[in-house]
């Protein structure tokens, strides 16, 4: 399931951005990034900040535990501008699909095309490899579906709560060299 996806429409350029392997001395950056990717709307639960922070490292574990189950052979990747995490990435590559598990990119540094930036590589990953790229995105986050239709994602499912995206790999050249 994606989350956090950059707010800006047009981003001002592709910054250069790295990926390292996830790491257990990241658990308090990825816990601080799943907080800010819940949205302003948890802080204004009427309950105790205590039981909140609870909740949220609750969610925060049954979430890195779903993806571990669901994706053993996944990549999970802390995205890095300048050598200072800025976000996460989650993937799943299969024989006949690149699967974007989760992408998340802390709040200050949104807008700034590091998602889309990420996702150009992917896709250029998955056209070289001549697999789509598939994704889920939560149905109310209008901002991640503006920036994966322009991109070229097309609808392929739907239920209460997300989306299923998919794009296909073209058979000629990869995104960046489009």
């Amino acid at each position: 399931m994606t989350t956090s996806p950059p707010e800006r429409e047009e981003p001002v350029a592709s910054p250069s951005f790295a990926l390292r392997p996830e790491v257990e001395a990241d658990a308090p950056f990825r816990l601080a990034l799943f907080r800010a990717s819940r949205g302003p709307g948890w802080d204004q639960i009427p309950l105790p900040a205590e039981m909140l922070t609870k909740i949220m490292e609750q969610q925060f574990h049954a979430q890195t535990q779903g993806y571990r189950a669901a994706y053993p052979q996944a990549r999970l990747e802390i995205v890095t501008v300048d050598a200072a995490p800025v976000g996460r990435l989650a993937t799943d590559r299969g024989t006949d699909v690149l699967r974007l598990v989760d992408i998340a990119v802390v709040p200050e540094r949104r807008g700034q095309g590091i998602g889309g930036a990420i996702l150009r590589a992917l896709m250029d990953e998955a056209a070289a490899a001549g697999t789509p790229v598939m994704l889920q995105v939560a149905s109310d986050n209008l901002a991640a579906q503006r920036l994966y239709h322009r991109l070229g994602f097309v609808m392929t499912a739907a239920n209460d709560t997300h989306l299923t995206l998919r794009w296909p790999a073209p058979s000629s050249t990869p995104w960046s060299a489009a």
